[in-house]
């Protein structure tokens, strides 16, 4: 059938240029390959589709009524292509995304805004939320995750880089033994928030790069990273906690930097989706997206960072 549907093709455009050799100049290849399309058709259809003599050609009433046919044929298939292009240019559909809930703080939403403002015709469901969404079973289309992946079937895209800043409140800090290194942090507690680890690296920040690993104690186990800020504040420990996350409870005082000399590793912020989820355009469209916004924003912080000031 293919061949025929290709035949088909060339057939119509015989019809249309009234001739093999003007047929031959539109689609680009030689008479006789357009000659043999169209004899292959009518012996295949058993009958006779053009009158072929020195001076023309013409069609026969078989040849006139298929070429109708096939010139609908090719106008659907061009309609198809057409719309399909116009969509590619505007993109639809929705996607169902679930991610951390500490993620609305971070640029995250702002990158996901301009994304919608880019492409008004996509729908998105988000659910920010500290539980980890079982996205085959709940069949999302894609999920974003904070931290260190572990190995699963899941495929993964590193979207961004993050910092993490361990802190506490200043009351609780006060009643403290003054700390002089990273081995002085076991004697305190620390609020466990799931998912994370419980023991701090700490890199020096200036001199030789010296890490320093210390394994945590903790009283309080829970599993939302907003209970953990919270606690910290109240003074009920310290945290290691996203840096964009704390960055306002730190600037109005309610939390301090612990060891601000020393700096905690950088983490990942990643996309995920099903390994056998196939191709998602508009998945793919979006992930590429906002990674390209990261990069961007990462590297404008970099060069800010890098410009020197003035006196």
């Amino acid at each position: 059938m293919l061949d025929q549907l290709r035949a088909l093709a060339v057939f119509a455009t015989v019809a249309d240029a009234g001739s093999f050799r003007g047929a031959a100049r539109r689609l680009g290849i030689s008479a006789s390959v357009v000659s043999h399309h169209v004899t292959s058709l009518e012996r295949y259809l058993d009958t006779p589709l053009i009158y072929r003599s020195t001076r023309k050609l013409s069609l026969t009433a078989a040849g006139q009524q298929l070429a109708q046919s096939a010139r609908t044929m090719l106008d659907s298939a061009r309609e198809g292509f057409g719309r399909i292009s116009r969509e590619s240019a505007s993109p639809t559909g929705r996607l169902r995304i679930t991610a951390p809930a500490i993620l609305q703080y971070a640029r995250f939403v702002t990158r996901v805004s301009t994304f919608m403002k880019h492409y008004p015709k996509v729908e998105l469901s988000i659910n920010f939320s500290d539980r980890q969404h079982n996205i085959v079973e709940e069949g999302l289309d894609l999920a974003l995750r904070i931290g260190w992946l572990q190995d699963s079937s899941l495929k993964a895209r590193k979207l961004a880089d993050g910092g993490l800043i361990v802190c506490a409140s200043p009351h609780y800090l006060g009643q403290q033994p003054v700390l002089h290194g990273p081995e002085d942090l076991a004697q305190l507690d620390m609020i466990n928030l799931v998912g994370t680890p419980t023991t701090i690296r700490l890199q020096a920040r200036k001199g030789r790069k010296t890490e320093r690993a210390v394994r945590m104690s903790h009283r309080i186990t829970v599993d939302s990273g907003f209970a953990a800020k919270r606690m910290a504040v109240e003074g009920c420990g310290l945290v290691m906690l996203p840096d964009f996350f704390v960055r306002e409870s730190i600037t109005d005082g309610s939390l301090v930097e612990v060891l601000p000399e020393w700096r905690a590793p950088t983490f990942g912020i990643y996309a995920v989706w099903p390994d056998n989820a196939g191709t998602n355009a508009l998945r793919t469209l979006f992930v590429n997206f906002v990674a390209l916004i990261a990069r961007t924003e990462e590297e404008t912080d970099r060069q800010m960072v890098e410009i020197p000031h003035g006196n």
